[in-house]
Parts: structure tokens; C-alpha cells; sequence
């Protein structure tokens, strides 16, 4: 590592520097009013230089019916309940990020159409995730089609949950890919 840091003149990205040593709450689980409360007095205890990820929150459950990922999921609590949650953190001083992702196309999710999903050179669509849960296979989102929808569910999470980071799956950690 060390070899390697004297070696790699890149710069890091701009959110690196303040993001760099927080404590990260990796939160899969929980309703949204009690996962506030136990926040809360984590922050007491001074677990402030963090951040909050809240990974299961969308409006149909994880992974499943995306893009269509708002109001958060009524399973899990209210809205007011997810924006108590945002805005504790907001208070603290620690980031509220929400887990998004622009990969994945479900065919029962508003909008779906072939159109908007990308093909393999032997004409079949590509897939996506496999969602066991539900059963239900996504398509891979066509890169030049995904901004409308994106767009629309930015503009729902700024103007309800106002988080102060973000968690974008996937485009991280994939390659550049072919599709017809």
C-alpha cells in the first residue's frame, strides 16, 4: 500500500476528503422511528463523526420494482418518520446517505419498456439483478435512457428527504459494457 501511494499521483475525488475516517452505520435493517432513536443515542455517546447509509428503504423493498423507489417504504414506517431520521443526522453533523441504483429496470416498475433496457448482440435483453425474494428479474437500464427517470427521483428525495451524501450502487464497481 505504501509502495503503491507513492506511485499513484491520482487526485481523490472531491467528497473523499469529507467523507475520509468517519465511522460508517451500514444500516440493511430496521423500522425508521426506533433505528432514530438508537441513533440518537449513539450520537450522544459521540459517534458523530460518521456517516448513515440507509440501504433498505425503498418503496417496494430492496431491489425490486426500481426505478420506482419513492415515498419510502410504509413497511418500514411514515415518510415524516424516514425525515426525522434525515434531519436528526442533518443536527449532528452526520451524513444521511440513501442507497440508489440506476443499473436495474423491473418490469412491473412505472415506465417499464423494452426501449428503455439494454440488448445483447443476439437480440435478448440483458439482465439484471435476479431479486429471489419476489422472483423477479430486472433488465439492465440502457445507458442513454435512465437520466428521465433519475431526474424525477432526485428531485423527490431532495425535496422530502434532503439526505447530505449519497449511496449510488453499482456504477463504482462495474465496467463499461457493449449492448444493442
Amino acid at each position: 500500500v505504501f509502495r503503491w501511494r507513492e506511485l499513484d499521483k491520482r487526485q481523490a475525488a472531491g467528497g473523499v476528503e469529507r467523507l475520509a475516517g468517519r465511522f460508517v452505520f451500514d444500516l440493511w435493517g430496521g423500522h425508521y422511528a426506533p433505528s432514530t432513536e438508537l441513533l440518537r443515542r449513539a450520537f450522544q455517546y459521540g459517534l458523530t463523526d460518521s456517516v448513515v447509509v440507509w440501504h433498505a428503504w425503498q418503496r417496494w423493498g430492496y431491489d425490486y420494482r426500481l426505478p420506482d423507489i419513492f415515498p419510502p417504504n410504509p413497511h418500514l414506517g411514515t415518510l415524516e418518520e424516514f425525515q426525522n431520521l434525515a434531519e436528526l443526522c442533518k443536527n449532528e453533523g452526520v451524513l444521511f446517505a440513501v442507497h440508489d441504483n440506476y443499473i436495474d429496470f423491473y418490469p412491473d416498475a412505472d415506465g417499464f419498456s423494452y426501449d428503455h433496457v439494454a440488448f445483447n448482440d443476439d437480440g435478448t435483453p440483458q439482465r439484471g439483478w435476479f431479486n429471489a425474494g419476489p422472483k423477479a428479474q430486472a433488465y439492465r437500464f440502457r445507458p442513454d435512457r435512465f437520466q428521465p427517470f433519475t431526474k424525477r427521483n432526485l428531485e423527490l428525495i431532495k425535496t422530502h428527504i434532503a439526505p447530505t451524501a449519497y449511496f449510488i450502487d453499482v456504477w463504482s464497481s462495474m465496467g463499461p459494457h457493449d449492448f444493442w
